[in-house]
């Protein structure tokens, strides 16, 4: 009840969107690709990090 008259004067919490104008959006393919190649990735690395714990266990 005591911050009402400061939360009426205060901007809005909304974010509004800042595109630059060299901002490319990257097409489907490019996207559908990215996401398989970070997938790869952290399964490179999954398989990676198991290989090393059991290599060190006795």
């Amino acid at each position: 009840m005591t911050h009402q008259p400061y939360e009426d004067r205060r901007e809005s919490t909304r974010l509004s969107d800042i595109i630059s104008a060299e901002e490319l959006h990257p097409t489907f393919g490019r996207q559908v690709m990215n996401g398989l190649g970070g997938l790869l990735l952290l399964l490179i690395t999954g398989v990676v990090i198991v290989a090393l714990v059991l290599w060190k266990s006795p």
